[in-house]
């Protein structure tokens, strides 16, 4: 499978797809429960904050990530994150989580919520606080997260705050915690074997 074709091509799509997601929603908004409405506009604002790591940005994230973060080889361009790696990251696992969490909104409220913990714990983090540095400066996908990832956790938390039950809140910090998990346990391995060859 040409993983490096797929993903330009999505990448490049999240352009064209974030802007009317929104319209979309933004037209329904009335007759949907907020909360679940806010689960749905995560998916048009990953969009956008993918746009910026894989187009916009002059050198994209996996490029970033590999070559200039303390996660990363620092020597090659494709390690520990390939295209492979990035293509299930996004399309394997989060976008289908997100549909899938607000989806099932009504009846597994806490599903989608723990990839709002993964915005505003891992993401925020990494993007912020790891990668900038001795030196802070831009890297991909910084504005995305700054000023629409992280207001918008906020909010959704603010939102699940006034109905989440204990129950709610520790299954979604538990999905989210093996979701950060996986990835980075797969992330560590992949360094190891890379600094081992």
């Amino acid at each position: 499978m040409n993983y490096r074709k797929i993903n330009r091509f999505w990448q490049s799509a999240t352009l064209f797809l974030a802007p009317p997601l929104i319209v979309v929603l933004i037209w329904f908004r009335p007759s949907m429960d907020p909360y679940q409405w806010l689960l749905w506009l995560h998916l048009p604002l990953l969009m956008l904050h993918e746009a910026e790591e894989y187009v916009l940005a002059p050198t994209s994230f996996k490029e970033f990530f590999n070559l200039k973060s303390p996660m990363g080889t620092q020597t090659d361009q494709d390690y520990p994150l390939d295209e492979g790696y990035v293509f299930q990251v996004n399309l394997v696992i989060a976008w289908p989580m997100v549909i899938l969490g607000a989806v099932l909104a009504p009846v597994a409220p806490w599903l989608g919520f723990s990839m709002i913990w993964f915005e505003l714990i891992l993401n925020n983090v990494m993007h912020t606080i790891l990668f900038q540095g001795a030196k802070p400066a831009y890297n991909p996908g910084l504005i995305t997260n700054s000023f629409l990832l992280l207001p918008y956790g906020t909010w959704t938390l603010l939102t699940a705050a006034g109905f989440f039950t204990p129950l709610d809140w520790v299954l979604s910090a538990v999905v989210g915690v093996a979701i950060t998990a996986v990835l980075a346990n797969k992330t560590r391995g992949r360094l190891a074997r890379a600094k081992a060859a």
